[in-house]
């Protein structure tokens, strides 16, 4: 997201493209009363500006530090009033289960001097890629660091242009587990000039340090706050484009290649974010199944859903069709009455911290168990005179997502957010988030549930992966990104990242690695 110099100037970025010829896709008509949200092809659609192959990452020199540009932000306020409701679905306890046995635990990339950090990380088949705004790393297993904290733009040296030559952060790393192989993406942004770039690359192979194929598109609007999916026809990634929203398919056959790659994008006219579904484990969903990508609806009371299906051979029959409203359990968003921006109490100091409650939390993260297909996605809420994670479980039934499991995570008056949530392969859900109050400092800290317990409830007690050793008071910006992600060779064990404090108020980063009881297959003994 905009990150924030630690003199507190907010960063931002976007991208332009060559203008395609423009056609509307019919939106369908809405069951709730609620304004249209129309869906039309956005001229960002068409190739990548350029792009080509790089050399071994390892052999190549560490770019030069460079500050991202920080520009004013648009406002991020929540853009209804929203009253409060009875939430239906608290948790009022911490579950009956033992604690979260944690297997690894080790720190991340360190304080950089930019806030937000932005952390969030994916699992390979032997290696962790932890991505914060301007820096990445590689790691082992195990914590060992295979390629220590580095600047984004070394992924990109040699490639000419504003991916090399700038370094502005937001980015987001994935693990495409039908081809084993890594994406990376950032954001380049020159607002004087008026050029907004997506600069991406994908792993020739399994190793991160290896060679990579590189990107860079091209967009006409502020692409802030991308968030990127992996799906069987394309790769999908979500900007903050205010209203509109945007979501864009990239040609994922001809990335994984190296070959010329082009994109089609639509434009929905919604307030909040826009998530697309994001595969875990082997098994693709069934074949020609479109993207599902979704949005909180400003009714407080449903989540919206559209079909993103992309053709390659004939674009103009791409299409993003909805929105479909998805009834959930009413909810209020955290921080509502008051600013949601400055929201959640630390002890020791007045400076409270940035909610992000009026966007749902990466990643709508997809499974296809046989049986059933499966989504889970999460968001902050009131919740006990705090804030709590209000978390989904959603089905897929005859292509139409409907909740399958609902719950709001609070089982004390503190305040938890900033969370993401994924599944394993038995079916048991994970959830980690950032936990603080008026008398504690924010932390790190995850929760989860077996396939069969009682709907609703997070049963494991809730675990703590890292204490902050003291309040941050100089920003009210935090964390912006976090994740949740499965490990790929035995498909149970999850991957935590998050960002903690030092005693003198520096951001740090924790990677923690754990298995729910029942799916016991140890990552260490696979291939």
């Amino acid at each position: 997201m905009r990150a924030v110099h630690t003199v507190g100037t907010l960063l931002a970025t976007a991208l332009l493209i060559p203008a395609t010829t423009g056609v509307t896709a019919r939106a369908a008509s809405t069951p709730e009363p609620d304004r249209h949200r129309a869906v039309h092809r956005s001229d960002d659609s068409g190739p990548a500006v350029h792009h080509d192959t790089s050399r071994p990452l390892r052999s190549m020199r560490t770019a030069r530090h460079v500050e991202p540009d920080r520009p004013a932000s648009p406002g991020r306020t929540w853009p209804h009033t929203s009253p409060q409701v009875s939430d239906t679905t608290l948790q009022r306890d911490q579950g009956r289960r033992p604690g979260i046995r944690l297997r690894t635990n080790f720190e991340g990339i360190p304080e950089n001097g930019i806030l937000p950090p932005d952390p969030n990380a994916a699992a390979g088949t032997t290696q962790i890629v932890e991505t914060v705004n301007v820096r990445f790393a590689v790691y082992s297993k195990t914590g060992a660091a295979l390629l220590p904290p580095t600047p984004l733009n070394t992924l990109w040296s040699g490639f000419g242009g504003p991916c090399e030559t700038r370094n502005d952060g937001d980015p987001v790393v994935r693990w495409d587990t039908l081809a084993d192989r890594w994406i990376i993406t950032q954001m380049s942004v020159n607002q004087e000039t008026g050029e907004f770039y997506e600069c991406l690359a994908v792993s020739r192979g399994e190793d991160a340090t290896g060679e990579w194929h590189r990107y860079a598109f091209q967009y006409a609007e502020f692409n802030d706050y991308p968030k990127l999916s992996v799906w069987p026809d394309a790769y999908y990634i979500t900007y903050n484009t205010q209203n509109p929203q945007t979501v864009c398919a990239l040609d994922r056959a001809r990335m994984l290649t190296g070959a010329q790659a082009g994109q089609q994008c639509f434009e929905v006219e919604t307030e909040s974010n826009l998530l697309a579904s994001d595969l875990d484990g082997s098994m693709p969903p069934p074949r020609g199944t479109p993207n599902l990508v979704t949005s909180p609806a400003s009714t407080n009371r449903h989540l919206l859903f559209w079909k993103f299906h992309v053709d390659w051979e004939r674009p103009a029959r791409s299409r993003l069709t909805g929105p479909s409203y998805v009834g959930v359990a009413p909810f209020t968003p955290a921080c509502a009455g008051a600013n949601p921006e400055e929201c959640v109490p630390q002890g020791g100091t007045d400076q409270k911290l940035d909610s992000i409650s009026y966007w749902l939390m990466q990643r709508l993260a997809y499974r296809n168990f046989g049986a059933h297909q499966s989504l889970v996605v999460n968001h902050a809420v009131d919740a006990r005179g705090g804030v709590g994670e209000r978390w989904y479980e959603l089905r897929l039934k005859n292509g139409k997502p409907a909740v399958r499991q609902q719950g709001t995570y609070a089982p004390d008056s503190t305040y938890r957010w900033m969370g993401s949530v994924a599944q394993d392969r038995e079916g048991g859900i994970a959830l980690g988030y950032s936990r603080s109050s008026a008398t504690t400092y924010p932390s790190i800290r995850v929760t989860g549930r077996l396939a069969y317990d009682p709907r609703g409830l997070m049963t494991l007690r809730e675990t703590t992966v890292r204490n902050s050793a003291g309040p941050q008071a100089d920003s009210n910006r935090w964390g912006d990104y976090t994740s949740m992600a499965v490990d790929p060779v035995d498909d149970c064990t999850f991957w935590y990242t998050n960002q903690y404090l030092t005693a003198g108020g520096d951001w740090r980063t924790r990677i923690a690695s754990f298995a729910l009881p029942g799916c016991t297959a140890d990552w260490r003994q696979s291939k």
